[in-house]
């Protein structure tokens, strides 16, 4: 409200008229300087008359009028004294300031000035004694219950008949409203400012013509652009692709001729463009402000790149996830608190046997092998309730044909942002190809253990019997020689077969072939193909190197002529098959009866 306002009075319309009259001469600015001039001269004049002493006679009727005027008045009126008490108020003073005109009369103006106020006050009121000039003031009032009333005071001095300051005259206007309004006015740009500072998001705003008249910091930032250097610049040639301009002024053409827009207050992306002409995605809404034929609009912008490309990583990190979850050569579930299972991949499917709809109806005790449950339940109870955070274990689980499956199995827990399970994820290798192999290795190893002792038992007998028949130590190094050597190939012979069984044709082969230098066709092996077991295997042939050495030493190797045949049949007429082996020389030297204390070999 300016200070020059008009006095809101409730008057007669002859008093009205007079106002107006005066107004229009030019002679006054406003209807309070007429009030404020009418009352001074009345007042005044009083002064006068009661200096001269003349008798107070009855009140003319320009001073009934004045008198009406300042009891009817809207506004406060108030006459104070040179020091500033007051001598004369209206209603509508005592209103304002919330005290009956009893109170008022026995106050000073300073006592009801609000402190902040009083120090401009005083010196406005000093000068205006001094000058006898006029003043205008806005000012704060206390009131009994320790509120605050704003008012505007158009203050004159009165004059006495030699031109001094006699009292003070005041029309006061009650701007309560308005200061109110002004502060909240105030509090409300700050608050927009601080808004518009502090937001994360670009905010923009456009007239209808795409000029900028908003920009704030963060639009700054992210555009590139700085606040004073976007203001007044067409948006459109700003921040908008060239492909999309026209559209967009057509949009705004649109919205203006119908009320209508298409993308107004909803959420759309698209790209924009830095002061450096790179591209970037965004996120828009746009909301129109005001309406008439000047609308503005304002546009919230958020600037998407760290959020695609995170989306993008996410989408990267998921689809190599799931790959990696689909075709791991180990199995991977994911179980809840109660071990039910919540994802299986399809290595689970292939171990167990199950469909994948099968194991999602299930939890893991149910696969578990019975003998195994226990300790993985046990372990299971402990990692969800926070215990222990992961463990490890082998344990079968049992294939849907009821067959039982090895597994190495790692079961690890997936917590919340507050640190409880959220769910459990468990994968399992399939060992039983490795178990089995321990097995057998357990199974063979024994088994070597026992064959080594009737290796041990066989070297011994071997020993013990050349020792005792060998007619010289010569003669005894050399059998045991023979003998340790043929016992060697036989071993031989059943390394290769794994120790299983060990052919006939290849024992006979091994333990003749260091007599075949005696002669390529003197050695005739014929028979069928039979595998003999290790201890068959490991008799027979040092049984033929018995034999061998024998006919080297004296029998059909002995000479140039002699031959030897090796046969054999298996006869199953009868129970389990029998071997038939005949050893045959022929052509060897006569035989001679052994005399007493001969030995034909050690």
């Amino acid at each position: 409200m300016s200070p020059r306002s008009t006095l809101n009075v409730t008057l007669t319309p002859e008093l009205l008229r007079l106002i107006g009259e005066d107004v229009s001469s030019g002679q006054y600015q406003s209807a309070s300087e007429v009030v404020r001039e009418a009352l001074r001269g009345f007042y005044g004049g009083q002064a006068k008359a009661n200096q001269s002493g003349t008798p107070d006679t009855a009140l003319t009727k320009s001073e009934q009028q004045v008198e009406a005027l300042f009891a009817q008045a809207a506004a406060g009126i108030a006459q104070v004294d040179l020091t500033g008490r007051f001598v004369r108020v209206n209603s509508q003073y005592c209103a304002i300031l919330g005290r009956p005109r009893d109170e008022l009369l026995q106050l000073r103006m300073q006592e009801l000035t609000h402190p902040d106020d009083l120090l401009h006050n005083m010196l406005l009121f000093r000068r205006a004694l001094e000058t006898g000039e006029a003043f205008e003031i806005e000012k704060r009032y206390l009131r009994p219950d320790t509120s605050v009333v704003w008012v505007r005071n158009a203050v004159s001095p009165i004059l006495d008949e030699s031109g001094k300051p006699d009292s003070i005259l005041a029309v006061s206007i009650d701007i309560t409203g308005y200061k109110t309004a002004q502060e909240e006015l105030r509090e409300s740009e700050a608050l927009k400012s601080s808004i518009l500072d502090a937001a994360l998001d670009c905010i923009v705003s456009i007239d209808v013509d795409s000029r900028v008249i908003e920009w704030n910091p963060a639009a700054a930032q992210t555009f590139g652009y700085a606040r004073d250097a976007a203001l007044g610049q067409d948006l459109a040639e700003l921040i908008i692709p060239p492909e999309y301009r026209d559209g967009h002024r057509r949009g705004m053409a649109h919205y203006l001729a119908t009320g209508e827009g298409p993308v107004l207050n909803r959420r759309v992306e698209l790209e924009a463009l830095r002061a450096d002409a790179s591209r970037f995605p965004v996120e828009l809404t746009i909301s129109p402000i005001g309406g008439g034929e000047r609308p503005r609009f304002t546009a919230y912008l958020r600037d998407l790149t760290l959020s695609k490309q995170a989306e993008a990583a996410q989408r990267e990190s998921e689809q190599r996830l799931r790959l990696t979850y689909e075709h791991a050569f180990t199995s991977i579930a994911e179980v809840d608190a109660s071990g039910r299972f919540l994802r299986v991949n399809e290595q689970l499917s292939s171990i167990t046997g199950y469909s994948r709809d099968e194991l999602m109806q299930m939890t893991f005790t149910d696969i578990t092998h019975p003998d195994d449950l226990r300790v993985d339940l046990d372990q299971f109870r402990r990692q969800m309730a926070g215990e222990i955070d992961a463990y490890a274990l082998e344990k079968r689980y049992v294939h849907k044909d009821g067959h039982s499956i090895w597994v190495e199995l790692s079961a690890s827990r997936v917590d919340d942002v507050n640190g409880k399970p959220l769910y459990g994820i468990r994968v399992a290798r399939d060992i039983t190809g490795s178990k089995r192999a321990e097995e057998h290795q357990r199974l063979l190893i024994n088994e070597l253990n026992h064959r080594v002792k009737n290796t041990l038992t066989t070297v011994q007998s071997i020993v013990f019997q050349t020792l005792r028949n060998a007619p010289t130590p010569a003669d005894a190094q050399t059998a045991l020689a023979s003998r340790l050597i043929a016992l060697s190939k036989a071993h031989d012979v059943l390394t290769q077969e794994s120790w299983e069984a060990a052919g006939l044709h290849q024992i006979v082969a091994e333990a003749m072939e260091p007599f075949r230098a005696q002669g390529e066709n003197r050695i005739k092996v014929v028979g069928p193909q039979v595998r003999l077991p290790p201890s068959m295997a490991l008799a027979v042939a040092m049984a033929l190197q018995e034999l061998a050495t024998n006919a080297v030493k004296y029998g059909a190797l002995s000479n140039e002529t002699g031959k030897v045949e090796i046969h054999w049949s298996l006869d199953g007429t009868s129970g389990p098959a029998h071997l038939h082996l005949r050893w045959e020389e022929s052509g060897g030297p006569p035989v001679r009866p052994q005399a007493a204390g001969d030995s034909a070999h050690g």
